[in-house]
């Protein structure tokens, strides 16, 4: 019996749209707009971000458990599969964007993709929120509120200002609590951050690391030893990893045949993505679909 597809949330839903289109900002105390954070393993068409102040609880974020307390933000990535399970009620604010809110592709790059906030490979989604810092996030979105609710004209261009601001704040809070000063400083981190970008750009496509080393202007070799320094795997298996994680995604929550998953992602033969599943994963594609289950199945994160 094959699985019931997850839905998929367009950021029109559940929210007036309030004459703005590409982002929308709204307390947890506006249950209309915020319980589709709730809702059984679902994904999104729009980048997120959530900021619970304080409680505990668990939030699932693609299979993986991420246990929260206190105040925590969650940053999460078009297509990303997540539910909230809070443990206590949740009280905060969510943002919801979409990239063509950034107009300038160079903003693009910097705010989303440039220091991996919204990282889909191997970085953990959740950025703890020092006493400091939150009064900070307390007075930015809680202007974002107000400007999303106000009766007047270019919202949007001054919720982008503000999107940007809270962002540069949060960019800055994950290098302090990552004690990354010393690191950031390394420009290895930034060809290794490039190539991760990169690969969240183009895995459907391209397979190959060569292919990727080729767009950086660099070799293999240096790819390999970025990745294992930081990451202590290869080129291939960050490569690897990614296609696989959106496979699993795929298998997970909707109802697609493994044909048509496979030939999404690039693999022209179904045998050969058969093949690259069961190698990096132990099982069949069929196999993980038919054996995944949710909440029993669900990792956590370690």
């Amino acid at each position: 019996m094959q699985k019931q597809q997850r839905p998929v949330f367009h950021i029109g839903e559940h929210c007036s749209d309030r004459d703005i289109r590409s982002i929308k900002v709204t307390g947890f105390s506006e249950e209309a707009c915020t319980i589709a954070e709730f809702e059984e393993n679902h994904r999104h068409e729009y980048y997120e971000i959530i900021w619970l102040k304080k409680g505990k609880g668990v939030h699932t974020i693609d299979m993986v458990n991420y246990p929260y307390s206190g105040s925590v933000i969650f940053l999460l990535s078009p297509g990303q599969m997540h539910q909230i399970r809070p443990q206590e009620k949740a009280e905060g604010y969510v943002v919801k964007f979409l990239p063509s809110l950034f107009s300038d592709g160079k903003d693009l790059d910097d705010y989303l993709h440039g220091d991996c906030l919204f990282d889909n490979i191997q970085a953990k989604p959740v950025v703890p929120v020092t006493a400091a810092a939150h009064a900070v996030f307390e007075d930015v979105l809680n202007k974002m509120e107000t400007e999303f609710n106000a009766d007047e004209t270019d919202k949007e261009r001054i919720l982008l200002a503000y999107l940007k601001i809270l962002i540069t704040h949060i960019d800055r809070l994950k290098k302090k609590n990552c004690s990354r000063e010393a690191v950031a400083r390394d420009l290895s981190l930034q060809l290794f951050q490039d190539y991760k970008a990169a690969i969240e750009k183009h895995f459907r496509q391209e397979h190959g690391v060569q292919a990727y080393a080729a767009m950086l202007f660099t070799e293999v070799r240096t790819l390999n030893t970025l990745s294992k320094k930081h990451l202590g795997k290869t080129a291939g298996e960050v490569l690897a990893g990614r296609i696989l994680l959106e496979a699993q995604r795929e298998l997970y929550y909707n109802s697609k045949s493994i044909k048509e998953i496979g030939y999404g992602l690039g693999f022209e033969d179904p045998a050969y993505f058969t093949r690259f599943f069961k190698r990096q994963a132990g099982v069949s594609p069929a196999e993980y679909r038919n054996t995944v289950q949710a909440p029993a199945g669900q990792r956590k994160a370690g």
